[in-house]
């Protein structure tokens, strides 16, 4: 074994490592006792990936610099300084599929369980890329239709096993005891903890009234979160025709919603690589796609931010005129205070709660994407890719044992077996691929 081989598979390890642990924080003790909204989650991930990219630009360029400096052989340099001008606006596109599918990532997570969630987008991620690459960019396989369908069948059947595995769920301890400790929070304590808006508090009195129709913010009534909990959903006055919302809640069970945000999350993902064959040579070469895409993030982030204010304060300006809430007795007041309303139901972002847990996963998902680089590069799309997908048995151990989401041993077993016959059904479909 060379130097290029080992140094590919300690990166595949620690993409594994990581792609598998990131998730973690998510379902943490800190993000259970404040109930982090998904968005706001994301939110600290995309920040955390833009530093790190700005860092990995700023050393890269440095070390570029150096080798210019000492070397004078333009065509053998490793570094490639990257400008502004490198920027590309494909990474718009990469951006937002990523902060939608992130956020849908962290609703699954928190209401499914890591390790089925884990498993099944990355599945889904493993077969869109296959499709993607066969269907659109004309990508050859070694054994033709036969052995890629071969391969989705393995896939398929571990797929089963996960999700049928996962329905044994265990009553964990860890939130059980997190939830009466959490109980016992003096109102004094709960006023310090809670924070109203993400940026700033305003002088509003009218917060009980505030409209949302975020999953996240429904009420607990006294009960632990649980992955079965019903959600009630309350729709907006004014697509009553009664008035009467109350008449028409919908129920969904969140186990449910946390398996389709799962899946969307790994039809995103799938596809988030998919604008690095449009975008220009220059701009996709080393680290320099990553600061792109790292300033897309925040730019895209910030704009769903806008967009969930605008449209939170549009339901309250629609309900006013169209049910008389007496709001403001001119339109300009009317649209000032539909505005401010709109802001005070924006979910908050926790800091003194949130900022470790959102660093923590932010930095594990942006080690898995670097180590995972170096192992494509070092071992091939075949292995490196193979072998980054190992997270899911990661993320299999992390749900079983820390979380306790299963129960028994026999389920435990069947789930970390079903794992392992999906990362089969990977390899196959990988062997498919022909570069």
């Amino acid at each position: 074994m060379d130097s290029n081989e080992l140094t590919g598979l300690i990166a595949a390890f620690l993409a594994a490592l990581a792609f598998g642990s990131y998730g973690v924080p998510m379902k943490g003790e800190a993000a259970t006792r404040v109930n982090v909204d998904p968005l706001v989650f994301q939110t600290y991930k995309a920040t955390v990936v833009f530093l790190i990219s700005s860092l990995l630009i700023v050393v890269n360029n440095l070390l570029a610099n150096f080798e210019s400096a000492g070397n004078e052989d333009p065509t053998a340099k490793t570094f490639n300084p990257w400008s502004i001008y490198d920027f590309t606006p494909w990474a718009f596109v990469s951006a937002s599929m990523w902060v939608p599918g992130g956020t849908a990532g962290v609703y699954a997570i928190r209401r499914a369980g890591l390790a089925i969630s884990v498993g099944i987008w990355s599945c889904v991620i493993v077969v869109l890329s296959f499709v993607w690459g066969v269907l659109v960019f004309d990508e050859k396989q070694r054994s033709g239709v036969r052995g890629a369908l071969s391969a989705l069948a393995v896939l398929c059947i571990g797929l089963c096993g996960i999700a049928y595995f996962s329905s044994f769920e265990a009553e964990s301890k860890h939130t059980s005891k997190l939830w009466d400790k959490d109980t016992k929070h003096t109102e004094k304590e709960n006023i310090e903890v809670r924070e109203s808006t993400p940026l700033i508090e305003l002088a509003d009195a009218e917060n009980e009234n505030s409209m949302s129709l975020d999953f996240e913010t429904y009420p607990h009534c006294g009960v632990p979160p649980h992955s079965h909990q019903t959600i009630h959903i309350d729709p907006p006055a004014f697509l009553c025709p009664d008035g009467k919302p109350q008449k028409h809640t919908i129920n969904i069970p969140e186990f449910n919603i946390g398996i389709f945000m799962a899946v969307l999350n790994g039809v995103f993902a799938a596809s988030i690589m998919v604008p690095l064959h449009y975008a220009p040579p220059n701009a996709t070469q080393g680290i320099g796609y990553s600061m792109s895409f790292g300033i897309a993030a925040v730019v895209v982030v910030l704009a769903i931010w806008i967009m969930r204010w605008l449209f939170h304060s549009f339901l309250f300006l629609i309900t006013e005129r169209l049910w008389g809430d007496h709001i403001g007795s001119r339109n300009g007041t009317k649209v000032i205070v539909a505005l401010k309303k709109g802001y005070n139901s924006l979910p908050s972002f926790h800091i003194r709660e949130m900022w470790r847990p959102g660093l923590l996963s932010g930095l594990l998902y942006s080690v898995g994407n670097l180590m995972g680089i170096v192992s494509i590069q070092r071992l091939g799309n075949f292995m490196g890719y193979s072998l980054n997908q190992s997270s899911i048995i990661v993320s299999g151990l992390w749900g079983i044992f820390y979380y306790k989401e299963i129960s028994g041993v026999l389920h435990m077993a069947g789930f970390l077996l079903s794992a392992c016959v999906v990362f089969i059904g990977i390899l196959l479909l990988s062997l498919e691929h022909v570069r």
